[in-house]
């Protein structure tokens, strides 16, 4: 858990040293096999991977120091990057707990409005290719608020079920991702599944299928540059590829 240290007035404030990156240890990894997070044919190795810890604001408009995230070495920096921006800009989430509290169970998280990243499991409704969450490069946010929303001829399944308040994506509240959309962008992850015609993934970020593939076949240093200089080029203006893969297909 983050320290906390406390203002004269009582209020929590996250040092900003709290926040941390740090390496996913043989011990975590053990637990993530033995949670069925991280599942025969992940297709990075653990010592690829990062443990994340932030703090961040919840509904309730409380500091909380208790997120925990997995995701691959190569983004773990922005997406650190992304949660702190969140935070200051007093973005409520609900839940940052790892993928292992839920057993590898996409379901049981998006239940809990729980916002999650590293998971080895398939694309979501079938396919069989990997989604990208078990390259640990796609983000899932405030499920209940984002909803992942399915037709079927004239049926239209929501999950989580709970969520047919926020299918009305012109009543903007907080939580929803529309506001920062932009800011997971700048950042390298340049699809949201919110554009997506069918199904509609308002909860999922992530960056770009080949991207994450090039990562994954890297080794850690030169994925890492790799991914820099993509970043640097969005946030310098120079690469139009934004607004062309926020369309792109799901995860």
């Amino acid at each position: 858990m983050l320290a906390v240290a406390m203002l004269s007035c009582g209020a929590p404030l996250f040092a900003q040293d709290a926040d941390a990156v740090v390496p996913v240890t043989p011990a975590r990894c053990a637990h993530m096999k033995q949670h069925r997070v991280f599942n025969p044919g992940a297709p990075v190795p653990c010592d690829r991977l990062r443990l994340l810890a932030f703090g961040y604001v919840g509904f309730d408009g409380q500091l909380r120091g208790d997120a925990e995230m997995v995701v691959m070495d190569a983004v773990a920096d922005h997406v650190l990057q992304i949660f702190v921006t969140l935070r200051e800009r007093g973005f409520p989430i609900a839940s940052v707990k790892l993928m292992d509290h839920y057993n590898g169970d996409d379901d049981a998280s998006t239940a809990a409005n729980n916002t999650s990243a590293f998971n080895v499991r398939p694309v979501s409704g079938g396919g069989g290719r990997l989604s990208l969450h078990a390259y640990g490069v796609a983000i899932d946010l405030n499920p209940l608020q984002n909803p992942y929303i399915t037709r079927y001829g004239g049926t239209m399944r929501i999950d989580p079920p709970s969520a047919m308040a926020y299918i009305n994506r012109r009543n903007l509240r907080p939580g929803m991702a529309e506001s920062v959309i932009g800011l997971f962008a700048a950042h390298g992850f340049v699809e949201w599944g919110g554009r997506w015609p069918n199904p509609v993934d308002y909860q999922h970020f992530q960056v770009g299928r080949g991207m994450a593939y090039e990562l994954a076949r890297l080794p850690a240093s030169e994925a890492r540059a790799v991914f820099e200089r993509s970043v640097q080029r969005l946030q310098s203006g120079k690469s139009g590829v934004v607004d062309r893969q926020l369309g792109a297909k799901p995860r």
